[in-house]
């Protein structure tokens, strides 16, 4: 469904294990629609909610709804090892046609 990249997982692994609730936690991507149909993402790290389903990807759990697939499915979490910060890149182009991209 979505890939985490070894530093990615490093990371998220590390900051997961910062938490005193830590075996409890994975992560979950939130999706946004942006103004022309596309999706932009963040991580939250979060329990489980009512319904989700866990699956383990690089070691790290990553909470998800099944009405989420289509939107996640090809998804890849990377993280700069210099700077620590993540990139979540998603396949789905950007709406060509959007007036608000002109």
């Amino acid at each position: 469904m979505i890939t985490i990249t070894p530093t990615a997982a490093a990371r998220l692994a590390q900051m997961i294990a910062e938490e005193s609730d830590a075996e409890q936690l994975g992560i979950r991507l939130v999706t946004t629609t942006t103004g022309c149909g596309s999706y932009t993402y963040s991580i939250a790290i979060t329990e489980a909610e009512n319904q989700d389903l866990d699956q383990e990807i690089s070691g790290i759990r990553f909470f998800y709804q099944t009405y989420e697939i289509d939107k996640l499915s090809g998804t890849v979490i990377d993280c700069d090892p210099a700077t620590g910060r993540f990139s979540i890149f998603h396949p789905r182009p950007m709406q060509t046609h959007c007036s608000l991209t002109h």
